[in-house]
């Protein structure tokens, strides 16, 4: 899971990141980027991020795989 989100990331931002590394806080991922990245999970993944949940599930690729494995 953990290559599959860092490939996702990569794709939609056009760079890479780590797993742990803090894409809001760094501004690495704005609110335009996270619509990608929402929309990117529901294509690949078949399931939707809650917009109440956005923020925080996608705060770190390593939190969006665990969301992931939880709700996919």
């Amino acid at each position: 899971m953990e290559q599959k989100v860092l490939a996702l990331f990569e794709s939609v931002l056009s760079r890479k990141v780590a797993f742990h590394d803090e894409l809001i806080e760094s501004d690495i991922l704005d609110s335009i980027t996270a619509v990608d990245v929402v929309l990117e999970v529901q294509a690949e993944f078949g399931c939707a991020i809650p917009p109440t949940e956005v923020a925080s599930v996608l705060k770190t690729p390593a939190i969006l795989a665990a969301w992931l494995e939880e709700n996919a």
